[in-house]
């Protein structure tokens, strides 16, 4: 066996062009991204610009819409979809977007193309590329649609030839199907480097064949993702997990993870640490279910190293609306998940109802007070989220509270001592 598909390999940077050129194939059917989904964009712009920065080349990631289907297409989607692609993934794109719907004229030259050619059969009204035709014209012209197909995928080994005998490329009412609009549209934007899912393996023999048919230099080299199983397809959308509290950057190193080389330290918190991090070795690995759990794990992990301002700016997308000050003295001092933390910003943001006085709350209001004057010492009482919040059960709250703004915690000390004089009071009837 020989030596693994690597990032250097020379298939994967266009032939004199110094420029890797990608593109994100998105469907506009629903709002949000399915974690599957978001995770091939993401290697694909990730596997781009690691080829670049290996090779000396430079990158390229844009996007492509598919909305050929107005049945299910809707415009509407498309900035959401755009914001999780640039700031939760955060892949450079670099453009709106190529409207497949805008390409009839492209499909239909294309189309026109292969029919001089002859290597086109009418199947109930429907275009077909008859394989056997179009293999007989390759090699005529001294191109092996075979070798070709084998040499374009670089990580793994696919079936030379097309399962089907002829393959649809238009509908009978006239609409380009994916396999012909997305060669048409890659040889329209000079793309070289195309990542899919293994489930999209056995398209790679039809769609080489049309590379070649189409006067394409070369097709492009073929890079293969498992693909991220999910169950609860809804629930494992980019924006029902942050809505479940998970961060942004989690979310990226959850995604990437198994092509990442182990590294120690912190996880990665941007973009550009994934891309330094990611694995040489591109060979296809096995599907994978997706794991909340392990998510879960790599959130807390984050939650505890990443930067203030990162911290801060994901807070802001979490819907925190505190005081920019609190907003940035909990992203520096109370590194926790951003639920805890969103939570910790609404309580220290509004004057909280105390109940009644936990256990030691007089020990706290006392810490808080030399605190203040800087002569507390550590650790603070269990007691000091209650004087701070009127709550208990935020854990290790603590550290960094001579930063919090003097005003506030005057004013909390001073409803703290109110709601211990009460409680006293009520003691002693």
């Amino acid at each position: 066996m020989g030596a693994p598909p690597r990032l250097d390999h020379p298939a994967l940077v266009g032939p004199g062009s110094g420029l890797v050129r990608t593109r994100l194939g998105i469907s506009p059917n629903h709002p949000s991204l399915r974690a599957g989904v978001l995770r091939t964009h993401l290697l694909t712009a990730l596997f781009a610009y690691a080829v670049a920065e290996r090779t000396g080349a430079s990158a390229h990631v844009h996007v492509r819409w598919d909305d050929t289907d107005p049945s299910r297409a809707r415009r509407c989607h498309e900035p959401r979809l755009l914001d999780e692609l640039r700031n939760v993934a955060q892949i450079p794109v670099s453009d709106a977007g190529l409207r497949q719907s805008d390409g009839a004229q492209r499909y239909l030259r294309a189309l026109g193309r292969l029919q001089e050619l002859g290597v086109i059969r009418d199947q109930d009204g429907a275009a077909c590329l008859d394989i056997a035709a179009a293999d007989r014209l390759l090699r005529r012209r001294g191109q092996e649609p075979e070798a070709a197909t084998a040499e374009a995928a670089v990580n793994t080994r696919v079936q030379r030839e097309p399962v089907e005998a002829r393959v649809r490329l238009f509908r009978s009412d006239g609409r380009a199907l994916w396999h012909l609009a997305s060669v048409v549209d890659d040889i329209h934007r000079h793309t070289t480097l195309i990542v899919r899912g293994s489930d999209k393996i056995n398209a790679t023999a039809i769609q080489v064949r049309l590379f070649l048919l189409l006067g394409a230099p070369a097709p492009p080299a073929f890079l293969f993702v498992p693909r991220l199983l999910e169950t609860d397809r809804d629930g494992t959308r980019t924006a029902a997990l942050l809505d479940g509290g998970v961060r942004p950057s989690a979310l990226r190193w959850y995604l990437a993870e198994p092509f990442l080389a182990p590294a120690s330290g912190p996880g990665p918190q941007s973009f550009a640490d994934l891309v330094t991090r990611l694995r040489a070795d591109v060979r296809l690995r096995a599907d994978a279910r997706f794991d909340q759990r392990r998510l879960a794990a790599l959130d807390r992990k984050l939650s505890g190293a990443l930067p203030s301002s990162v911290a801060c700016d994901e807070l802001i997308r979490a819907g925190a609306t505190a005081e920019p000050e609190l907003l940035a003295w909990v992203a520096a001092h109370y590194r926790r998940p951003l639920p805890q933390q969103s939570r910790l910003c609404a309580l220290l943001e509004y004057k909280p109802a105390y109940g009644e006085p936990p256990q030691r709350a007089a020990e706290a209001v006392a810490w808080l007070e030399r605190h203040l004057r800087g002569g507390a010492e550590a650790p603070a009482p269990p007691a000091l989220a209650w004087v701070l919040t009127g709550e208990t059960d935020l854990p290790g709250l603590g550290p960094g509270v001579e930063r919090l703004p003097a005003g506030l915690v005057r004013a909390r000390l001073t409803a703290a001592r109110q709601a211990l004089r009460r409680a006293s009071a009520a003691s002693m009837r």
